[in-house]
């Protein structure tokens, strides 16, 4: 009896009662396959673009918001985390303000369905109905992925008060980087009662994404249901400071993220094991990774790899930046040209002089010149040459692509002699992914 006493007392001098300091919490639950869950994630930044021009720094206001509300189910998990899942949006819109300038963007009823594949260089994102555009990938992957959720728990018998280090696959999957640096997250159990726990997640990460590094510094607090073994809510807070990379610029931005999770006993109809027949079961098909850009005025159609990256787009000019694991070796720059009637085609010598005389271009040496037709009624023109841009030297292919009913489209490639070998075929395969209208 005195002995509990003198314990108890040591226990009140140092600030805590009897019952936290004996209470342990089973912190931890285990993914499996066929698990499903309902989620609202509601996305909030505000911070600013740092952009260089002329050699100066200009700061750039920036602002977004997000909604997603989806049902997902795991189709497998490894090492305490999903590995696969699917997902169906009920609904997925986001809204974006740079500077003065207003952008939506909403996921269409048929891309709805998608597949996310977590792997060590980051999430994959799929839809089984056919290739995503460049902003429908990145409305269903830039939200907060919950297949981090279980990995940021420590799956141990933990007190009130103590602390343990976030595994790494968590951290890059929750801070969404192609690739980890460093990983200082730490979580704490605060509280425990009544069936009901809560927990923070402090400290900071870096990475890659894009090609660029990426520091954040996160402040995040969970709930944790002590009798379902789940975690029910999530409020992550992180100040993201990025350096300027190959496809976007510098940026310093606050973000918030309100995480809701829900347990569903059985998955929703949209996926249930009948809708899931058409999800390929293991590798991606590579028609479904591939992404898909439509001209605006419907001049011509494009599918293109992940690798190249959209930077620029208005009504006549497309501007997409290849990068290989992380680095910038090319840029294309895609105009509609001028429409031919059917079975013409811009003269070569004409096209020709005009790509010699581009704005800052000076050729030196020709490498190739080719004109080719095909059964199909397709033609191209091609001539790569080697030269200086501002002083700079570079390579650059000029590529004139006709139709068969006179719809064209002038395709340039641009790099430093020493990105040749790196880009290697990949231009001619985005010159053979261009479609021109059919006939109607």
């Amino acid at each position: 009896m005195r002995r509990a006493a003198t314990a108890i007392a040591i226990l009140v001098s140092a600030g805590l009662s009897p019952s936290l300091a004996r209470a342990q919490v089973a912190l931890g639950e285990t993914p499996a396959a066929g698990e499903c869950f309902r989620y609202s994630v509601e996305f909030d930044l505000a911070g600013k673009l740092i952009v260089t021009q002329e050699g100066a720094k200009e700061e750039v206001r920036l602002a977004a918001k997000a909604r997603h509300t989806f049902a997902e189910r795991t189709l497998s998990a490894a090492d305490g985390l999903p590995v696969r899942s699917v997902r169906y949006y009920e609904g997925a819109g986001a809204s974006a303000v740079v500077a003065s300038e207003r952008s939506d963007r909403a996921l269409p009823a048929d891309r709805r369905l998608i597949v996310a594949a977590r792997g060590s260089d980051g999430t994959f994102c799929f839809s089984p109905a056919g290739p995503l555009t460049r902003d429908e990938l990145d409305l269903v992957t830039e939200h907060f992925n919950p297949q981090c959720v279980a990995g940021l728990l420590p799956n141990k018998a933990v007190n009130v008060g103590d602390t343990w280090a976030v595994a790494p696959a968590a951290a890059q999957t929750a801070c969404q980087f192609d690739g980890l640096l460093k990983n200082a997250l730490v979580g704490k159990l605060t509280a425990a009662a009544n069936g009901a726990a809560t927990f923070t997640i402090e400290g900071t990460a870096e990475g890659i994404e894009h090609g660029a590094k990426v520091t954040l510094t996160v402040s995040a607090a969970g709930t944790f249901d002590t009798t379902a073994k789940r975690v029910t809510g999530l409020t992550w807070k992180q100040k993201d400071d990025r350096n300027q990379g190959p496809v976007a610029p510098a940026s310093q931005v606050d973000v918030t993220v309100v995480l809701k999770r829900e347990a569903l006993a059985a998955p929703p109809q949209e996926l249930a094991d009948v809708a899931l027949a058409a999800v390929p079961k293991t590798d991606v098909p590579p028609a479904l990774a591939l992404l898909r850009h439509t001209d605006p005025k419907n001049r011509y159609e494009l599918l293109y790899h992940r690798d190249w990256h959209v930077t620029g787009q208005t009504d006549q000019h497309l501007i997409l930046r290849l990068l290989d694991k992380g680095e910038f070796v090319a840029q294309s720059t895609l105009v509609a040209w001028k429409k031919e009637a059917a079975g013409k085609h811009t003269p070569a010598e004409e096209f020709k002089k005009a790509a010699n005389a581009s704005p800052g271009w000076t050729p030196t040496r020709l490498l190739e010149d080719t004109e080719t037709s095909a059964p199909d009624g397709r033609w191209l023109y091609r001539i790569v040459t080697e030269g200086k841009m501002e002083d700079l030297p570079v390579v650059q292919s000029f590529n004139l692509l006709a139709g068969p009913q006179g719809d064209q489209v002038a395709v340039t490639f641009a790099m430093k002699p020493d990105k040749v070998k790196a880009v290697g075929n990949r231009d001619r395969e985005l010159l053979n992914a261009i479609a021109f209208p059919t006939k109607k």
